[in-house]
């Protein structure tokens, strides 16, 4: 009999102490934002991390993902502005961070999602005009809550705006 070795096993990286936030957030954009699960957990990663600036290899062994992995979802990240990439003078690796006006990424899609939904109920609306109001009635519902958050987004990020040069006066 011929003993075999023992299969390798995967190495877990060790506990980071916002692990449940890191999970939790990167859930809640997978379902809410429909980005992969890993996208939301370096997103929320880069969040608390601690320093700010994080290479590849520590957003790696921070949530437990593979290189390959990272570098997708990076790339993936980092076209809406939802992350970005940053050299340091002396290093080899790029960092990824957060941007100071990450926000306004987030923001901004939120308004366009808004919109096109609100286009599309319209069209819908549109098709249906022959039709009794009753039967048109869930549409049009749909259509005038998606048309006012989409006229009141921008008032009140206005607003925060506005708090926020106050409070930092």
């Amino acid at each position: 009999m011929v003993a075999t070795e023992p299969a390798q096993r995967k190495q877990i990286p060790p506990p980071h102490p916002y692990d449940e936030f890191i999970d939790g957030f990167g859930h809640m954009i997978h379902s809410q934002r429909g980005l992969p699960l890993v996208a939301g957990r370096i997103f929320a990663f880069l969040l608390v991390s601690d320093p700010p600036e994080q290479t590849a290899a520590q957003i790696s062994n921070g949530i437990g993902a593979s290189l390959g992995t990272i570098s997708s979802m990076t790339r993936l990240l980092l076209e809406p502005g939802l992350i970005e990439r940053v050299r340091q003078r002396g290093e080899r690796s790029a960092f990824y961070r957060i941007p100071a006006d990450g926000w306004r990424s987030i923001t901004k899609s939120t308004i366009e999602g808004t919109r096109l939904a609100r286009e599309m109920t319209d069209r819908g609306l549109a098709l249906m005009a022959d039709q009794p109001a009753a039967s048109r009635f869930r549409l049009q519902e749909l259509r005038d809550i998606y048309l006012f958050v989409e006229s009141s987004i921008p008032a009140l990020f206005e607003q925060w705006r506005r708090e926020r040069r106050e409070g930092s006066s």
